[in-house]
């Protein structure tokens, strides 16, 4: 799917893929900034937005960017991003959670074996660089 398409279009295709999720909420200047910059770290590293993908979007956030576990703290604060966790039914937590635990320490060894971190809030310079030219530069492994 990744393959030959730039940043941008990466980022196009999951926010039309995903418009249903994202929140109609009006939303901070410094809330509105992280979310766009949390939209890019899930291209980035190949998540979805299930309970699964966006536990692990987070990991990679506090170990593979440029972004302090406080600060990721605080960017999620800022964009009322823990209420999006209510959207998903027990069932959805229950198939996914025990998924998600079991790949933490498997994310984090990733994301500590990446030749630099991402730029979490500087990523313009990659936005007409194909997908695959970024995690070969960063030596992002995916899941």
């Amino acid at each position: 799917m990744e393959n030959g398409i730039t940043l941008k279009e990466g980022l196009y295709n999951f926010q039309q893929k995903n418009a249903k999720v994202f929140t109609k909420k009006q939303l901070s200047i410094k809330g509105k900034e992280f979310l766009d910059c949390h939209d890019i770290a899930h291209v980035v590293f190949g998540c979805d937005t299930s309970i699964y993908g966006e536990g692990i979007v987070k990991i990679w956030t506090t170990f593979g960017t440029t972004l302090s576990f406080w600060k990721v703290v605080k960017g999620y604060n800022d964009a009322s991003a823990f209420q999006l966790f209510k959207q998903y039914s027990f069932g959805h937590v229950s198939k996914n959670i025990f998924r998600l635990m079991s790949a933490i320490p498997k994310t984090i060894a990733r994301a500590r074996q990446m030749s630099k971190p991402w730029p979490f809030t500087d990523y313009e310079a990659y936005l007409d660089r194909p997908i695959s030219e970024i995690r070969e530069e960063f030596n992002i492994v995916i899941q």
